[in-house]
Parts: structure tokens; sequence; C-alpha cells
């Protein structure tokens, strides 16, 4: 059954139906949402009130084939928000499924160069982690995510110019960063 067979039900009063959505979307929205905030908790919150505020706001979704991609804009609107309120520095989570993000990072056979790399990872982490929440949160959407340039400025509602100028500046600056610990050596790519 699609996404916007399901909605319908929903707004027709077949409450019973959103489970389907949660069950489908769970997950993935917490992977998305971990990814940006980097506590456990807090993702199971943000992704919790997402479906909440989803549910009640369900019959002004427009095209009801897009589920998804709405509830995903409404999770991150929640993270930028607590961002914004928080202002705090995030704990550095390790994550086995993040590395997707270092692809660009070359690996190594030997010990010297799998300890190189491992330790290059953490600073990338770290630098990502430190960026500032416009820069960061771009980063992620395309870099985790895989998000087109295009999503992401559907998503957060900037033009594509300032996605392609935040996601420059981010790389540069996580370069700079991994150069001045001597670590970009030719191993991180920016573009």
């Amino acid at each position: 059954m699609g996404d916007a067979l399901v909605v319908e039900k929903v707004i027709d009063g077949d409450a019973a139906s959103y489970e389907l959505l949660i069950r489908k979307y769970q997950s993935k929205l917490f992977s998305t949402v971990l990814h940006m905030v980097k506590n456990r908790e807090l993702a199971e919150d943000i992704v919790q009130e997402s479906f909440l505020r989803a549910f009640r706001k369900l019959d002004t979704l427009n095209n009801r084939s897009q589920f998804y991609p709405w509830i995903k804009r409404i999770a991150l609107n929640m993270a930028l928000n607590h961002f914004e309120k928080e202002k705090r520095v995030l704990d550095v989570e390790t994550e086995d499924d993040e590395s997707s993000f270092f692809e660009n990072i070359s690996s190594g056979e030997s010990p010297e160069e799998l300890t190189l790399k491992e330790e290059m990872k953490r600073y990338v982490r770290m630098f990502v982690d430190s960026l500032p929440d416009r820069l960061r949160v771009v980063i992620i959407l395309r870099e985790v995510e895989d998000m087109s340039y295009e999503e992401i400025a559907e998503m957060l509602n900037i033009p594509l110019g300032t996605v392609r100028s935040r996601l420059f500046n981010a790389r540069n600056i996580i370069k700079e960063r991994l150069i001045k610990q001597g670590l970009a050596d030719g191993l991180y790519k920016t573009s």
C-alpha cells in the first residue's frame, strides 16, 4: 500500500493506519536525526514528536505520496530549532554505520595507514560536529544522507547557490583543520 493511500485512510478517520507509516519510516528518520544531533535520546524524542506533529497536520500535506520528505523536513527543522535554543556543544558519538560519510578518506592496508585512517575519522567527526549549525546541517545532509543539492535546498528552504556555498565552506573548514593537524596530506578530497 502506497503512502498516498495510507495518508488518505488516516485523514478519513482510520488513525490506526498511521502505524504503517511509523513502522515504515521510524528507523530511517531516527538515523537521519541521530546524525544531526549526535544524541540517541534526543533523536528519539525528536522522531516521536515529528510523527505526532505530522499526524496532527496530515491534512495539510498536499502531495500525499511525499510523506517521508515532509516528515523528514519536520524532524530536521525540530533538530535545527533545538540547536538554536540550546547552542551547546554536542557529544561526539561513534557509530559503526557512519563509515559511508568517510568514503573520501582513503584506506590503507598497513597498521600505520589504518591507524591514520581511524585518527582522521575521529578528527573529521569532531570537526563536522564543531561546524556552525548552518554548515553542519548541509554537509550531513549531503555526505551522510546522500541528498542532492536540490533536495537540500528544498528541505531547508534556501537557494541552491546557498547550499553550494555552505558545502564549499564546510569542506574547506574541515580541510584546513585537517591540514593543521597534519592529516590532510592528500588523503581527504573536498570536491
